[in-house]
């Protein structure tokens, strides 16, 4: 026993010696980056020792340092944004520090620069995939930044951020190059500091209309420092499971050594509706049978005789109008700094922003009167958000070969939100589904007093932390260990007062009710990872990389509900019934993979990996399969200053990766249930699911090539890049037979989809001089959509009315039947029943989702970069959208449509309107109300003016800058409609809305002007 513990304390002590031995033979390269034109030093430029993974960046004096160098002959490379790349080579002896100074010469756009992946930080010429990266530091100070999503949108090739709602705190759909799964979410994965982090897309529990929110926008953008997308399989395989659909890695902004540096910023700004909503149509008629409404059909055959029509929408009348403009507002300080051993960035944000919605005019009376002048602040301004954001960085030198790097983040928030979207219960629904101006009602279906009475809020308390340790134990030899922890505590409260909401759409809420939901989701993730660099020969170099990851998450959810409450009580404490339930959800996965890089003079780099998965949502029968990775590089050419093409570099690449099923699809389980035995009754079970034992992950695989190129010394670059992505094993529901004694219905691996397309990037500077500057970026990409295989006997799965997954046709197509012709055959000048023609079977009309899209951002720099103009143009195109809202006004109940009541509409409006509300033998069709979801917006404009060295100073200040700016200030389309950029179903999966491209009652989007004031001490 003595001697196995001596020889284990030998083991012990040589591994720490061998290592220190070691490190008494190695060198140092040491050095300082400047710019070339101005000799000035360069703050946070990457400083890469080919070859191997390490990367030291420059403090504010420009120095970097590379401790703990092996001897041999070294190539190092230098590369910051804005800046030509240099390569210089350094040869170490034993115990020797080698200076290497660089000066960089300005370049408006660059091919090269570090970019993070699963085995670490590498050169963008290295990687076989294309990566797309958005500085999101220098576009929140330029562009007004709402939220998270805003940093994405129109900025990165394949990548649509299809927003919801218009309302204040509600999210968006991401989806990047198409969607993958029929039944699964198709969210991106994402991690921030190398944590991974819950995004969920529908975060709210109760249905209020289709809106939702999005966790992902709990991140503060001011706080992050630059963005990089991961696309798809061929680049994500070595993240793992639910890494299928792309992952997007968040760095937020950390301290270099040198003095602290204060950030402050004031922003202040205005949130408006300016839009003019649709007009209802009242047909009059002295016949009082016929009062409010004589339609043209009413007329045709003789019913009535119309003697005016109204023309009439409260929603456009400016004394009953509940819009008003709301108001934003923004507070944010930050301290950066530290010295050679440790550095540190800490920040605080407080976010404020009113939504458009008010109650005002005869509403704003009647409750003023009814609460004695006590009018509830969350009726009089029932959309509003405060956030509370703080965040602490730091990074701590242990040795010379071993740091520490924490990232704390803390989110408190507080969001209301009135019923809206997607239901006749909100002031938009009310106003566009109204009925008569001179009723009770003064032209709504419910009035916006009662609307606003009802009450829904959500608080969050977010907390994100990440530890990472580094330790380099030989030259040639790192590790890496993050531990990461995410979790969310939110609570949900629908409240209905006692007698202030209207009794005829809420009967049992109108006697007060009140639900609360509280959940907790969190996410604890551990992964290490370990590389080793060498040398084959003095052409070849190779890197080895193996790491291993665990992910936990678990959500627990409690639901209490109380029903006929006390006029004035919000309390479920003696409410006449009451309801709770609770549930509890886990997940957990484990994997590894081996990555193997060889590199080639530095021009070629070859590589391949493998990844092995476990989940505890696969079907006991299913084993891990092996993911496969493999990429090629290779630089053709580089010389910055020769000629027209001065850079060219060809890339492929290869991979597959995973999505699990839901965490409990594949299990089978019971509920209690009450049966009769002998006449009497007995308590039993049922199949709650039948579970599948043989259920796997839906397998992703891609292939893209592409390649990149720099002109005219790198003043034009161009990327272009091709992808074929196919999804195998597709999750597919089938009906229960019922002989199987279950009802519902049973997940099995079935389909297949397919994603192809073609993405494109253009960066430039048209004109470079002191005084004035052009820049001009152009981002785009082409994509198609298929469901290649349903699975045999598989029917075509219906979402909603008139969305289907359909074989051969994209995900979510819109289908019905077709309107082939229509005449006005007795020359009345009304299409009637029988004069229009429909097809009898359901067609395809179109994509859901776009399949075009194109961001242009260009930006004019003025006097020396005093002034600059910055403006964002989003394109999208190629799809659908359906009109329900007019739809709903043809057919919903009052007849209120144009197309139905007024004589002057066009026949063509008419047809689409009789066939949505007639229709024929084998009913209605709502093809009429398919319209091309197409449009242009002005997304973003900026106008920065950046105060003289000597006017900062004035007020104390080391710089300071002052932006103007507005967000979807112009739009151009062919939607009759307000806004084809909505989303009646949000972003949740209910409903079909994973693909839902529907308008109905939807809020538009509003319109956002901003000034900001930074100063920097």
């Amino acid at each position: 026993m003595r001697q196995s513990l001596l020889g284990a304390a030998l083991l012990w002590l040589g591994l720490i010696a061998a290592p220190e031995a070691a490190l008494a033979q190695q060198g140092s390269i040491t050095g300082v980056v400047t710019d070339e034109a101005t000799g000035d030093p360069l703050e946070a430029a990457r400083v890469v020792l080919v070859g191997s993974n390490r990367i030291e960046a420059t403090t504010r004096e420009g120095r970097y340092n590379f401790r703990n160098v092996g001897p041999g002959n070294y190539q190092v490379r230098a590369l910051r944004l804005g800046y030509n790349p240099e390569t210089d080579s350094a040869a170490v002896a034993p115990g020797e520090t080698v200076a290497l100074d660089f000066a960089l010469a300005p370049s408006p756009v660059q091919l090269d620069e570090i970019v993070t992946t699963a085995t670490g930080q590498q050169s963008r010429l290295e990687i076989g995939n294309s990566v797309s990266t958005i500085d999101a530091a220098r576009v929140a100070e330029e562009a007004p930044i709402t939220e998270f999503g805003n940093l994405l949108t129109g900025r990165a090739a394949g990548v649509q951020v299809l927003k919801s709602s218009g309302a204040t705190g509600t999210g968006s759909k991401i989806r990047i190059r198409g969607s993958n799964s029929v039944s699964l979410s198709n969210e991106p994965l994402y991690y921030v500091d190398g944590v991974r982090i819950d995004a969920t897309a529908d975060g709210y529990a109760y249905n209020i209309g289709g809106q939702s929110t999005s966790r992902i926008n709990d991140l503060n953008p001011d706080d992050i420092e630059n963005i990089e997308i991961v696309k798809g399989p061929s680049a994500a395989t070595l993240y793992g499971i639910q890494a299928a659909n792309g992952v997007v890695l968040i760095t937020t902004k950390r301290g270099a050594a040198g003095r602290s540096r204060w950030n402050v910023f004031v922003e202040q700004g205005a949130v408006e509706d300016n839009n003019t909503y649709r007009t209802n149509y009242f047909g009059r008629s002295d016949d009082l049978d016929f009062d409010p409404t004589c339609t043209l059909l009413n007329v045709a055959e003789g019913d009535c005789v119309q003697s005016r029509v109204d023309a009439y929408n409260p929603l456009n009348d400016p004394a009953q109008r509940p819009l008003q403009a709301g108001h934003r507002h923004q507070y944010g300080v930050n301290v950066a700094g530290g010295g050679d051993a440790a550095t540190y960035y800490v920040s605080a944000e407080y976010e404020g922003e009113v939504g458009v919605y008010r109650l005002r005019g005869f509403d704003l009376d009647s409750v003023r009167d009814a609460t004695f002048g006590n009018i509830p602040a969350e009726q009089l301004r029932p959309n509003e958000l405060d956030k509370l954001t703080l965040r602490a960085n730091g990074n701590a030198r242990l040795s010379s070969n071993a740091d520490l790097q924490l990232s704390l983040g803390y989110l408190t928030s507080q969001l209301h939100l009135p019923e809206n979207d997607n239901t006749l219960n909100s002031v938009i629904g009310s106003g566009d589904g109204a009925g008569v101006p001179q009723d009770n009602n003064r032209g709504w279906f419910l009035i916006p007093a009662e609307i606003y009475a009802e009450r829904n809020r959500q608080g969050i308390g977010r907390f994100t932390g990440g530890l990472t340790a580094n330790w380099r134990p030989m030259g040639w030899l790192s590790t890496r260990a993050t531990f990461g922890y995410d979790v969310t505590n939110r609570q949900d409260t629908q409240f209905w007062p006692t007698g202030e909401v209207s009794a005829v759409a809420y009967p049992l809420q109108n006697l007060g009710e009140i639900n609360i939901t509280r959940a907790q989701t969190s996410q604890l993730s551990l992964d290490l990872f370990t590389a080793a660099s060498y040398k084959v020969s003095s052409a070849w170099s190779g890197r080895t990389a193996v790491g291993g990851q665990f992910f936990r998450n678990l959500t627990t959810n409690s639901f209490a509900q109380g029903r006929g409450l006390s006029r004035g009580s919000e309390s479920i404490f003696g409410a006449a019934t009451t309801d709770a339930s609770d549930d509890y959800i886990e997940s957990r996965s484990a994997g590894g993979f081996v990555d193997q890089q060889m590199s080639w003079q530095n021009r070629l780099f070859l590589t391949v990996g493998l990844r092995l998965d476990d989940n505890s949502a696969f079907g006991q029968n299913f084993n891990t399969r092996p993911l496969p990775k493999l990429s090629a590089s290779w630089v053709a050419r580089d010389q910055p200053a020769a000629g027209v093409l001065n850079t060219f570099r060809l890339r492929a690449a290869y991979g597959q990766s995973t999505q699990q099923p839901g965490s409990i699809d594949a299990l089978r389980f019971y509920a209690q249930a009450a049966v009769r035995k002998d006449a009497a009754s007995a308590s039993g079970v049922s199949f709650a699911n039948l579970g599948n034992v043989d259920l796997k992950p839906e397998l992703s695989q891609e292939i893209e090539t592409g390649f990149d190129a720099g002109l005219f010394q790198n003043r034009v670059t161009l990327e272009a890049t091709f992808f074929y992505k196919q999804t195998r094993d597709a999750l597919i529901e089938r009906e229960i037979v019922p002989s199987l004694g279950a009802t519902g219905n049973q997940f099995f691996n079935l389909g297949q989809v397919s994603n192809q397309g073609i993405e494109l990037r253009l960066d430039s500077r048209i004109i470079d001089l002191p005084d004035f500057a052009w820049d001009l970026t152009v981002s785009g990409s082409l994509s198609r959509n298929r469901l290649n295989e349903l699975g045999e006997g598989v029917e075509p799965i219906t979402l909603g009315f008139i969305q289907r997954h359909v074989e051969n046709y994209p995900l979510g197509g819109i289908w019905d039947r077709p309107i082939l012709s229509f005449d006005d055959a007795n020359g009345n000048s009304i299409i009637e029943p029988g004069e229009y023609l429909v097809g009898d079977t359901a067609v395809f009309r179109g994509s859901a989702l776009p399949t075009r899209e194109l961001g242009v951002r260009t930006g004019f720099s003025f006097f020396r970069n005093l002034l600059g103009l910055v403006a964002l143009f989003d394109y999208r195109g190629g799809h659908w959208v359906e009109n329900s809202t007019d739809s709903f006004r043809c057919n919903g109940g009052v007849i209120y449509c144009r197309g139905l009541v007024d004589p002057t509409a066009p026949l063509d409006l008419q047809a689409n309107a009789a066939a949505a509300t007639y229709g024929d033998d084998a009913g209605v069709t709502e093809w009429g109300f398919f319209e091309p979801g197409w449009f242009i917006k002005l997304r973003e404009l900026s106008l920065t003016f950046n105060a003289p060295d000597r006017l900062a100073r004035a007020v104390g200040a080391s710089r300071a800058s002052l932006t103007l700016s507005g967000r979807n200030l112009w739009t151009v389309d062919d939607y009759s409609g307000i806004d084809p950029e909505v989303n009646g179903f949000g972003q949740g999966r209910e409903g079909g809305s994973n693909f839902a491209a529907t308008d109905f009652f939807s809020q538009p989007q509003v319109r956002h002007w901003v000034a900001r004031l930074n100063f920097g001490f």
